[in-house]
């Protein structure tokens, strides 16, 4: 009698355990999806704006085809915020400015777009500071043909924003703003580029989704 009680009773404990497994192992692949739709849904909102800036820097011709120039050559002349952060991302790459980075290599550096943001603001009089939003930054960058991937990372459990810039490209795009050349000259910023490379990202981040709700959907089946 106590060898069948004691059987069911390791029985029950067994099921229980696989059972526990099966619902952190589901909680997990969640959070990877909802993480995923996340950058997924950041993406989108930079390609939107980069086909926005493409329309209106081409005189609402747009061309998808990779390396498309465009007709209209007047400069920009980068405003006082936007100067700021021009500043920031020179002095970036020239290795002053490593403490507020959240990664660095030699051959990119990540920042989060609250670093970044706060950054800007202390470059500038507390009378100019305007308190602009992080989406913002996003414009800039776009404007003046900086390419940047962002996405979304949890750090010390809040979920940041996150900007990857590549050193070179990064020097390269200030060099053009410098000498006075306008996203919407020479290459047009490569947008056509970016617009691709932005699409091909969410292709992936789709498949990666795709293949975590199929492994989602197979736990406990």
């Amino acid at each position: 009698m106590l060898d069948k009680i004691k059987g069911k009773i390791d029985k029950g404990i067994s099921t229980v355990n696989v059972k526990s497994k099966e619902i952190l192992e589901k909680q997990k692949i969640k959070l990877q999806i909802s993480e995923l739709e996340a950058e997924k849904k950041n993406i989108l909102l930079e390609l939107g704006k980069l086909t926005h800036i493409m329309v209106e820097s081409s005189d609402g011709v747009v061309r998808l085809k990779s390396g498309a120039r465009g007709s209209k050559s007047s400069k920009v002349k980068p405003d006082k915020w936007e100067q700021a952060v021009l500043s920031v991302l020179s002095e970036i790459c020239e290795g002053k400015r490593n403490d507020i980075l959240f990664e660095n290599t030699t051959k990119e550096f990540k920042i989060t777009a609250k670093a970044l943001s706060a950054e800007v603001q202390k470059s500038l009089p507390k009378s100019e500071q305007k308190g602009q939003n992080l989406q913002w930054l996003g414009r800039v960058l776009g404007k003046f043909g900086i390419a940047s991937r962002k996405y979304s990372k949890r750090i010390n459990r809040e979920r940041e924003t996150v900007y990857e810039f590549d050193k070179q490209e990064t020097i390269n795009a200030l060099s053009n703003v410098k000498s006075g050349k306008s996203a919407s000259t020479g290459k047009k910023a490569d947008y056509s580029e970016q617009i691709l490379a932005k699409s091909k990202e969410i292709n992936q981040l789709d498949t990666k989704i795709a293949k975590l709700e199929e492994k989602l959907s197979k736990i406990g089946s």
